[in-house]
């Protein structure tokens, strides 16, 4: 395992994070059900080779991803790993909600101390919920009273606003989207460099995309990685991507089986920053405009439409829509489709009133996409 400095604290975390978003499970469609046996196995054959950062937060897995480390951790390995979870924000509504989830979340974790403590999917909204509620001013008082080891945020807006919260604060660590489909989403590779600049060390989730980039890809981009000279996998053509970048500090893997963490681990093994040439550079660049050229609708999760008076999240649909086409993941999105939107939520409920399309800076014509998307996540064409 290859390791490398967090910043100016003196510790070294491994390259390769175990992400505790996507464990196994015992049922298809409820994330609670995970296999903890499997999920258990996986853990801890990472951390005996090498892994020593572990994250989750309070929603993952419908609430069961905490608890379930607590009770693996305890057993065997606490001691060995920077443990990380996040606050959830969007349940903040006072003061006194500070306290209340993070001893829940120690609880669940069954650690007093809780490594890295991030605030969870920053935003204009959550960020608004941070000052109004004095979080920071909370999160200092737990670091000194040494329940917190440091302080971190994960990121889901613009790049202006995540430099706004750059240089509000003296942050250890932040955790950002970023894969090289995504380089220009919310923060990116700008913000990736912003926040390296500033002395912020950045740590990166969704370098595959939920696998998206590892799975059933397109022919042409297995042509496009036969370029690079390398004898690569689809993952490792991603991976090595956000590995090259001297930047980056921790990439986390949403690993489901026991298969991938050890073909993730293979790959850790090695020093991959500053290794991509000139010429592969430009292949990744070919291989993002392959991607983008099976978008189906040029959805930029914005938000205006999100005042819908059915309640359904028309930017959640589109991207899943979209991911299905681009990535060739019909099954995954119908997965997410069905566990992630309540059916009184589901697209076939939109009532063509034309609200959000008055509001859409795309002009795309949302009733009928939606109603395209519905038959495609229930696989009803």
């Amino acid at each position: 395992m290859i390791y490398r400095s967090f910043g100016a604290t003196g510790l070294t975390l491994s390259q390769l994070g175990f992400g505790a978003m996507r464990l196994p499970l015992t049922k298809q469609y409820d994330p609670s059900a995970i296999d903890e046996t499997k999920a258990a196995e996986m853990l801890y054959y990472a951390i005996e080779h090498g892994v020593n950062y572990v994250d989750t937060a309070w929603p993952y897995h419908r609430e069961a991803s905490e608890e379930f480390l607590g009770r693996v951790l305890r057993r065997r390995y606490r001691e060995k790993v920077y443990l990380a979870t996040k606050m959830p924000m969007w349940l903040i509504k006072s003061k006194e909600d500070r306290i209340k989830y993070f001893d829940e979340q120690r609880k669940r974790l069954q650690s007093d101390k809780i490594d890295m403590y991030l605030l969870h999917s920053l935003g204009e909204k959550s960020w608004a919920t941070t000052q109004k509620f004095n979080v920071l001013d909370f999160l200092e008082k737990m670091k000194a009273q040494g329940t917190i080891g440091h302080i971190g945020f994960s990121f889901h807006d613009k790049l202006t606003l995540f430099k706004e919260i750059i240089d509000s604060y003296p942050w250890t660590f932040c955790l950002i989207f970023l894969n090289y489909v995504d380089d220009e989403f919310q923060a990116g590779i700008q913000g990736l460099e912003y926040a390296h600049k500033k002395g912020v060390t950045v740590m990166i989730m969704e370098p595959l995309r939920g696998g998206k980039l590892a799975r059933n890809v397109p022919p042409e981009i297995i042509q496009i990685i036969a370029q690079t000279g390398r004898v690569q996998t689809p993952a490792e053509f991603a991976l090595r991507w956000i590995f090259d970048r001297p930047e980056v500090n921790c990439v986390l893997s949403g690993m489901n089986t026991l298969d991938q963490v050890r073909q993730n681990l293979a790959f850790a093994a090695n020093d991959h920053r500053g290794t991509l040439s000139a010429r592969e550079k430009e292949l990744y660049v070919q291989a993002k405009q392959i991607f983008k050229t099976r978008t189906k609708v040029s959805c930029t999760e914005c938000g205006y439409c999100i005042t819908c008076p059915q309640k359904i999240p028309i930017p959640f649909i589109l991207n899943i829509y979209n991911d299905a086409y681009m990535f060739n993941a019909f099954e995954q999105s119908r997965w997410m489709y069905r566990v992630f939107v309540k059916p009184e939520n589901r697209a076939e409920n939109c009532t063509a009133c034309g609200e959000c399309e008055k509001k859409c800076p795309q002009n795309i014509q949302i009733a009928r996409v939606l109603e395209e998307a519905h038959k495609i996540l229930t696989d009803k064409m």
